[in-house]
């Protein structure tokens, strides 16, 4: 099986499908509009925006995204920029396509003069095994999350 990750912006037919995940995994909890997951992942493929979504591919159908954002979390405002909305369809989890998905991301930081990113998960194991480190937890221990970071090295 082989799998592309490349920016949302080169492939525009699968934005709709990208944003809908976001939205099905989180948006809608929070009570944001489907349209304006939409509307964030569009901008997001403007080659001039900060913020930046990502596809992996197999055969052309797309299988997972994530973001680079500016912040994730309004109690983190100081922290900048976030690793976002990583989602890999459930029957392709387990095969590196999430670790294919964030190292881009990794990439990309690192190329805009990046030091550091950050994100917050209900799930740190998956991210320590790619070298993330928890920086602290928050929430009820029923829900508690983990704000992660990672720094970036110079290649």
């Amino acid at each position: 099986m082989t799998i592309k990750v490349d920016f949302l912006r080169n492939y525009p037919d699968c934005i709709e499908t990208c944003a809908n995940w976001e939205y099905m995994t989180w948006g809608k909890n929070y009570g944001w509009t489907r349209e304006r997951v939409i509307a964030g992942y569009k901008s997001m493929t403007n080659k001039g925006n900060i913020e930046q979504a990502f596809v992996a591919l197999s055969r052309n159908k797309p299988i997972g995204t994530v973001l680079l954002i500016e912040n994730d979390h309004e109690n983190y405002k100081q922290y900048r920029p976030w690793l976002a909305a990583l989602y890999v369809v459930p029957e392709y989890r387990c095969r590196g396509i999430a670790r294919k998905l964030v190292a881009m991301v990794e990439d990309f930081a690192r190329s805009r003069g990046e030091d550091h990113l950050f994100l917050y998960t209900t799930s740190p194991n998956i991210y320590k095994g790619m070298g993330w480190q928890v920086t602290e937890s928050f929430g009820e221990k029923s829900s508690q999350k983990f704000l992660m970071n990672t720094k970036l090295s110079r290649l």
